[in-house]
């Protein structure tokens, strides 16, 4: 019986995909691929975003001081412990 090195086989088996991939349809149109790539390169959509994650991080960060500092009315106390209920159910 032969036995292969599990490495060995994973080589063999991908030896056999190289022929079949260049002939394969793009899973993306090229276009698609072409403005993915021109927004990757775009090192400023990176920090646009960086910033507009970082400002709403603040904003949570102040809105959690307030709940904690009991700044809640009791209908949005309501809403929240209504809208956390709704998010354990679904959870489950």
């Amino acid at each position: 019986m032969l036995r292969f090195a599990p490495l060995a086989l994973s080589a063999l088996l991908l030896a056999g995909c190289g022929t079949v991939a260049p002939e394969a349809p793009a899973l993306l149109p090229l276009d698609e691929i072409a403005a993915r790539t021109a927004g990757a390169a775009d090192s400023t959509r990176g920090e646009a975003a960086s910033r507009e994650l970082a400002w709403r991080a603040s904003a949570l960060r102040a809105r959690a001081a307030a709940l904690r500092r009991g700044g809640v009315e009791s209908q949005e106390r309501a809403d929240l412990l209504r809208r956390a209920a709704a998010m354990s159910r679904d959870e489950r």
